[in-house]
């Protein structure tokens, strides 16, 4: 029986989002979602984030390789556990954050609101693939971006809600953060340290080194609402470290450089 998936194998989402080098940019995605007052929010008042940081990591990156390398059972499986965790993370703001005013609603299942938390994982992956091993055409990110897209509609974004092209994406998300619909609040503060690893001292130190990388890898304008700075040495050695892994992501076997789930999915194929 022929196993079926949402992507073929050939597919640019599958090549893109197998590259196990990419989880160097995943606490960057985080703080990039968080940077939205309303994701910031709800993770504050719903989340286990503050007592158990590696695991909603863990699950949060498990349903995300889900819904891109899972069978067509198990894609339906995520998106039903992601609408479970999400359904009673509502509420209201408690104080005005950039446009949004106190007592507006938030709610992770908000089209809106999901657009943003989509907008951060495909811009995340592709400047990773970018950063890490190497440059990307044109071509290459309008076909990961439309892949993507079928899965925004799995988790409630309505194509029509998408911007056409991936740089009519980037353009949003760019006026998002001009707008203030995107500004760091003091939750998302206060939730950072426990994406970054920087919450317990028994941790922080071991951590240190990926969490300037985090901070080197955001965009200006959303490090410095974080209250991050970046020195110029600092960039130049982010620079050297970028051109180093580069380097060695091809002298990798498949099993360090790819990803389980994408392992697993190619074995289901043989």
């Amino acid at each position: 029986m022929t196993t079926e998936f949402c992507f073929p194998p050939d597919s640019t989402i599958w090549r893109i989002n197998r590259e196990r080098v990419l989880l160097l940019g995943g606490a960057r995605a985080l703080l990039m979602q968080i940077a939205h007052p309303m994701v910031a929010e709800a993770v504050y008042h719903h989340s286990y984030v503050f007592k158990k940081p590696l695991l909603r990591l863990h699950r949060t990156l498990s349903l995300t390789l889900a819904l891109v390398y899972g069978t067509i059972p198990e894609v339906q499986a995520a998106v039903a556990e992601i609408d479970r965790v999400h359904r009673p993370a509502v509420g209201r703001l408690e104080q005005a954050v950039g446009s949004h005013s106190a007592g507006a609603v938030y709610n992770p299942r908000n089209p809106r609101q999901a657009l943003w938390v989509q907008a951060t994982l495909i811009e995340g992956a592709l400047f990773g693939y970018e950063t890490f091993i190497c440059p990307l055409s044109d071509s290459d990110k309008q076909a990961f971006y439309d892949d993507s897209k079928q899965v925004g509609e799995l988790l409630v974004i309505k194509r029509q809600m998408l911007p056409a092209t991936y740089n009519g994406l980037l353009d949003y998300m760019q006026q998002a953060v001009q707008s203030g619909e995107v500004a760091v609040s003091d939750k998302a503060r206060a939730i950072a340290p426990f994406l970054t690893g920087q919450s317990l001292p028994i941790i922080q130190y071991a951590a240190y080194p990926t969490f300037r990388l985090t901070v080197g890898l955001l965009p200006p304008e959303i490090r410095t609402q974080f209250g991050y700075s970046f020195s110029a040495s600092e960039q130049r050695l982010l620079g050297l470290f970028c051109r180093s892994v580069q380097q060695a992501i091809p002298l990798l076997p498949a099993p360090l450089r790819y990803m389980t789930a994408y392992q697993r999915a190619v074995n289901m194929l043989a």
